[in-house]
């Protein structure tokens, strides 16, 4: 977790440091990122950051968390997640294709984190911990309009929908998203074909 000093910037300020961190870290990546060059694309001092992190690990951890976070405040505005259950959320890919291409450099990022191995567990466990109040949120949803089964505790039923639909998104990520080029009306289809077939295995299952 960032330092207190860092806690107490305005929202503004703390995005703009942030951006400039996820910038600098998928131009150069981990290893070659330089927190000089950080402070001053955010017009800080180099000391300013570790003022604010204890470290440039520290400072890429909470990227990412921060990073899943915004993405899914901004798809919020869109689609209103808040009120969704767990099928609905996956069913327009259109929103999140233009919350997507509004923040490349963002998911560029967040796929960055899975080629950096002594980073990706407390990277993704940052993230996981981002979304599991909107994944509860969901489920309690989903119970409410009686559409999940009601005898299974939520923290089970999250741990399932997050395992099933996390490995879902890193597929489309992997096959469909080329950030060199906008997403096509083709590539949208086959996100949706294949958020088809998603939603029927978390329906029914695996069974015949």
């Amino acid at each position: 977790m960032p330092k207190e000093t860092f806690l107490r910037l305005k929202d503004e300020k703390q995005e703009t440091v942030l951006r400039a961190a996820i910038h600098e870290f998928v131009k150069h990546g981990f290893d070659r990122a330089k927190v000089s060059n950080i402070a001053r694309k955010a017009g800080i001092a180099k000391g300013s950051i570790y003022q604010y992190f204890e470290d440039k690990k520290e400072l890429f951890v909470y990227c990412a968390q921060w990073s899943l976070t915004m993405f899914m405040e901004k798809l919020d505005k869109r689609a209103n997640i808040t009120e969704m259950d767990v099928f609905e959320y996956f069913k327009d890919s259109i929103k999140k294709s233009e919350t997507i291409d509004e923040e490349r450099e963002i998911i560029i990022f967040m796929q960055y984190i899975a080629r950096e191995p002594g980073l990706i567990a407390p990277s993704l466990k940052a993230m996981y911990d981002a979304t599991e109040l909107y994944g509860k949120k969901l489920i309690q949803n989903s119970k409410k309009k009686g559409i999940v089964r009601a005898d299974i505790d939520d923290d089970i039923l999250l741990d399932y929908y997050l395992a099933v639909t996390e490995k879902f998104k890193m597929r489309w990520m992997d096959r469909y998203l080329d950030f060199t080029i906008e997403i096509t009306e083709e590539k949208n289809n086959a996100m949706k074909a294949e958020m088809t077939l998603m939603l029927e295995l978390l329906k029914k299952g695996m069974g015949c």
